[in-house]
């Protein structure tokens, strides 16, 4: 107070005044930090925890509206190898492993097995002997031979000096019925030779026949694909023994009786094997055979594959699809997608059911005429794992390439 007058201090207006700032404390920085961390963890966690779903991505190509049904190859000719007569077997040495021999490749002729026949072999053995003695004989002059010779020189030496006289008629007529008979026994020593040489030899034949028959021969050339007998073993004449089937194979389809009415001859065919599941053949439809088998009802498809591989083998099995039909520019789904008409989508990370019109159908392909769009992914193996409406992580799987027009 100054002069008697009270001074009052007035607030300035129009000028800012400052706050003080506020700090947290370090306990709560702290549990803030760590309450962002603990999130980040969890979201990271429920990710990593999500289903994955093995998706497919649905593209555009032919479709190919297809006859399904299996496929085995097998031999173009099949001959089944029997016993000829009774013995025992002896295997020869090439397939002396027995079923383990089963697969090795045979020239037609080549001797398989022989069935023991020993009276029979001692019988040859004694047969050729003789035609071979009888042979040596017959080499030899007959035994009349010489007499004949001899009495033929005094008949003539007798024709000479009977006109003279000095020699009775009576020792001519003599002389020249000596040699009449000389001639006849040397006739008949020679044909009884000939009957004996023929009959040694007809002997021989039919032993070495027999024989022949005890060696168990390929009757084509192919490869040996069932042995049904054992070294050693005793045989029946007609026993089975061997099979032995050709090198060149053909493709058996079956198809069912409702399919088979669109199937033609010249139609293509795709095949796997499941020997080359990575693969797919091309073939052609050779014929259909008229009559079903009785026990399955299944028609028979036979089917000329157009580039085998190298190492194709009798009873390779697989499945094929004979082409009826196509369509360009379709949408195309993998077939493992669906469940008759129903399909698994994963859009924006959720499981969304979707009913599809389908088309043509292949192993491999279906055409889809609705409920899927171009880009969708669709969700390929243990489609019973998950829910509609379910979060899933996606992992895109490679399919095979569309079809290209067959």
């Amino acid at each position: 107070m100054t002069g008697g007058h009270q001074v009052i201090a007035k607030k300035g207006y129009g000028h800012q005044t400052s706050f003080p700032k506020l700090k947290l404390p370090e306990s709560k920085r702290l549990l803030l930090g760590g309450g962002v961390v603990l999130l980040l963890l969890f979201a990271l966690a429920y990710y990593f925890l999500m289903p994955v779903a093995e998706v497919a991505t649905v593209r555009r190509g032919t479709a190919i509206a297809a006859v399904y049904g299996t496929v085995r190859i097998e031999p173009a000719f099949v001959v089944r190898v029997r016993a000829q007569n009774d013995g025992f077997l002896r295997l020869a040495e090439a397939f002396s492993a027995g079923r383990g021999a089963i697969g090795s490749s045979v020239e037609k002729g080549q001797l398989l097995a022989t069935i023991a026949d020993e009276e029979t072999s001692r019988e040859l053995k004694q047969a050729r002997a003789d035609l071979n003695a009888a042979a040596e004989r017959a080499a030899l002059p007959l035994p009349s031979s010489e007499l004949l010779r001899a009495a033929e020189d005094n008949l003539q030496r007798l024709e000479k000096v009977v006109a003279s006289g000095n020699v009775p008629a009576v020792e001519y007529q003599k002389a020249k019925s000596e040699a009449n008979r000389l001639r006849g026994a040397v006739e008949a020593e020679r044909i009884e030779r000939d009957r004996n040489l023929n009959s040694l030899r007809e002997t021989t034949k039919k032993l070495e026949a027999q024989m022949k028959n005890s060696e168990v021969r390929a009757p084509i050339d192919g490869v040996l694909t069932n042995v049904q007998t054992i070294d050693g073993e005793l045989v029946s004449d007609g026993n089975e023994l061997f099979t032995v089937s050709s090198h060149k194979n053909y493709v058996r389809g079956e198809v069912n009786e409702e399919d088979v009415g669109e199937v033609k001859p010249r139609m293509k065919a795709k095949l796997q094997l499941y020997a080359y599941r990575t693969k797919t053949f091309t073939a052609r439809v050779s014929s259909v055979q008229p009559a079903a088998d009785p026990t399955t009802q299944r028609y028979t498809v036979v089917l000329e594959m157009e580039d085998p591989p190298d190492n194709l083998m009798v009873g390779m099995t697989g499945e094929m699809n004979i082409i009826t039909g196509t369509h360009q520019n379709a949408l195309l789904v993998p077939t493992r997608a669906l469940l008759v008409d129903q399909a698994l989508e994963v859009r924006h990370g959720i499981v969304e059911p979707r009913t599809v019109g389908v088309g043509f159908r292949t192993l491999d392909f279906t055409e889809v005429t609705s409920g899927l769009t171009e880009g969708s992914h669709v969700i390929v193996s243990d489609q019973d794992k998950f829910r509609p409406g379910e979060a899933v992580r996606q992992r895109v799987v490679n399919s095979p390439p569309p079809p290209k027009e067959p």
